[in-house]
């Protein structure tokens, strides 16, 4: 019998564990992981005596193979260390198998089947994950049956592995690795992506997964999820929390979703909000469903035309805006009418000291709150824009309505007519 460098758990799980001298100590009933290092590391064994349950480091730990794939375990030392425990420590069979994470790079949810285990630097580490079929099989004992059978079939069965590294822990019974231990990894992810898992996730991870993300990728990933899972996430929250999020939300988006919940909370929810964001959102709610209005932003950069290019600069220097403000910079008079135009390249080709209604496009093509999105549409296309301003009667600029609204917009309304 060899030593082995890497086994897979299931492998090992409820075994014997023996000593140096071939006596049996008692059965493996889990491993206790230590999450300090980039790589989980084995610090203890769980050891099942009779009923009881010992504790064991694992400094000792050597994990035998032989040529049939049977494995054996062994503890390799005259002085076996006893460990203690706690509450917080996380076990590998209890808290992370049949568990849910994240493929950060297949960007998706998986469940964990199975984990492969290495010896790295004299030391037992987690190295990869089994998410596939045949984990599921040598979990049940079944792996090479089901081989056998499957080759009759001409199928074959291979573990399907993600390395850690490329691992986010999703839900345990252990409090302290909710997302806490590698939060990092998730925010290597758009927003967009993660709102795809959390669709997927059941309302335990899903819920897990939210509420440990910070306040903007959170506010972000409410924009982009579905309206079911909207009001779902809306429910785990307190009023406090859901005010703050739909505070750094769109107007618009936070408008649309605050008309999907029930009318008391989305006026408590008002109320806790500053009064400009409030006043916002109610006038956004107030017009007819598939009108510009509806969709429009109140998020938008104007400057008056006596304003100089240079000035422009230094707000656009000192002031970050979202890409979707930054489409166009829109020239308004004292009354804030809508007066031109301009893009921001126009204010790199231009002279410092010339002033904005030197290089504005006057009379730009607008929209009126009232109008139809269908109309909307239209103007997107025929003049090749990805955002129009949008004006009340008296032409006063109200907003702005972007070509991802639209799309947004016309994708929702497609999912409600099926």
């Amino acid at each position: 019998m060899q030593k082995s460098k890497s086994f897979f758990f299931s492998k090992i799980l409820y075994k014997n564990i023996y000593n140096v001298s071939g006596a049996i100590i008692g059965k493996l009933n889990d491993l206790i992981l230590d999450f300090d290092s980039e790589k989980p590391v084995i610090k203890a064994i769980e050891v099942k005596i009779g009923r009881e349950l010992s504790y064991i480091s694992s400094n000792s730990l050597e994990i035998g193979k032989d040529k049939r794939e049977k494995y054996r375990v062994v503890l390799d030392s005259n002085n076996i260390k006893v460990e203690s425990t706690d509450e917080n420590d996380i076990f590998l069979a209890r808290d992370l198998l049949d568990k849910q994470i994240v493929d950060i790079n297949g960007k998706k949810a998986e469940r964990v089947n199975d984990v492969r285990l290495g010896k790295i630097s004299g030391r037992w580490n987690l190295i990869a994950v089994d998410i596939g079929f045949r984990g599921l099989l040598r979990r049940l004992g079944v792996e090479y049956p089901a081989i056998r059978i499957s080759e009759l079939f001409k199928l074959e069965f291979r573990n399907t592995l993600i390395v850690w590294d490329n691992v986010q822990p999703l839900t345990t019974s252990v409090e302290n690795l909710k997302l806490s231990t590698s939060m990092g990894k998730l925010k290597t992810l758009h927003a967009a992506d993660i709102a795809d898992i959390i669709e997927d996730l059941d309302k335990k991870s899903r819920e897990a997964l939210f509420q440990s993300l910070d306040d903007e990728t959170a506010a972000e990933v409410l924009e982009e999820v579905e309206t079911e899972v909207q009001k779902s996430l809306l429910e785990t929250l307190s009023d406090e929390k859901a005010s703050d999020l739909l505070e750094i939300m769109p107007s618009d988006e936070a408008a649309d979703i605050l008309e999907e919940i029930d009318d008391t909370r989305a006026e408590r929810l008002l109320t806790q909000m500053e009064a400009e964001s409030s006043e916002e959102i109610r006038e956004l709610m107030e017009y007819e469903e598939k009108t510009v209005g509806s969709l429009m932003s109140k998020d938008f950069i104007s400057f008056l035309p006596d304003k100089h290019v240079n000035d422009v600069v230094d707000y656009f220097r000192e002031n970050k805006s979202k890409d979707e403000l930054a489409y166009y910079i829109y020239v308004v008079n004292n009354k804030g009418q809508l007066l031109g135009t301009l893009a921001p390249l126009d204010l790199v080709a231009s002279e410092a000291g010339m002033k904005l209604y030197d290089i504005m496009t006057p009379v730009p093509k607008s929209l009126e709150d009232e109008d139809n999105i269908d109309k909307a549409m239209e103007v997107m296309q025929k003049y090749h824009l990805v955002a129009v301003p949008v004006v009340n009667e008296d032409r006063e600029l109200i907003g702005v309505i972007s070509l991802n609204d639209l799309v947004h917009e016309y994708v929702r309304l497609r999912r409600v007519a099926a």
